[in-house]
């Protein structure tokens, strides 16, 4: 699997129809307070955990100057899913992915394109790799982020919601960056 080469990241071509992809702005925070309300305390949220999907939180975001940036994908009004690339207003070099699919929206294709376009912000930022933390029982993300050539870097035991899982850190080389 994943016979990418780590400093192109494979594309689909042609994105979701009516799928538009655009950096947060504060603008865009009662779309993003709606897509977070939506899918707290849902399955859609069990495996994205950097912090509460809350409407305050959602404000922060899109009112936020920063050097972390922020996407909302929308099919028409509708906010679908958030990515984001964090560590950059910390001084990390290698930043952290983050996405979040709408759980009425999962499964048509719109993570995979979220996290290429990302990956790809991640890029003409000058990142030299983007990293990642994805729970091994989230199947479906492990192999969507080996698909695009991440690679596992380390793996620890941990217990979520009282069962054994396991949390893999991966990272996706971007080439061509010191």
């Amino acid at each position: 699997m994943g016979e990418s080469s780590p400093s192109e990241t494979p594309t689909l071509g042609t994105p979701p129809a009516g799928l538009v992809i655009a950096r947060v702005t504060a603008a865009d925070a009662n779309a993003l307070a709606s897509l977070f309300g939506r899918n707290r305390g849902t399955p859609a949220s069990e495996t994205f955990d950097p912090f509460e999907l809350t409407a305050a939180r959602a404000r922060l975001i899109a009112g936020s100057v920063s050097r972390d940036p922020y996407f909302l994908a929308r099919l028409g009004r509708e906010a679908v899913a958030f990515s984001m690339l964090r560590g950059f207003d910390e001084g990390y070099a290698i930043p952290s992915l983050g996405v979040l699919v709408d759980g009425r929206h999962q499964g048509r294709g719109i993570g995979r394109w979220l996290t290429e376009r990302t990956i790809a912000a991640a890029r003409e930022l000058g990142a030299p790799a983007v990293r990642l933390t994805v729970y091994a029982s989230n199947a479906v993300g492990v192999g969507l982020y080996r698909s695009l050539g991440f690679v596992e870097r380390e793996r620890s035991r941990i217990e979520r919601h009282g069962a054994p899982d396991e949390k893999l850190v991966m990272e996706l080389p971007l080439g061509g960056v010191g």
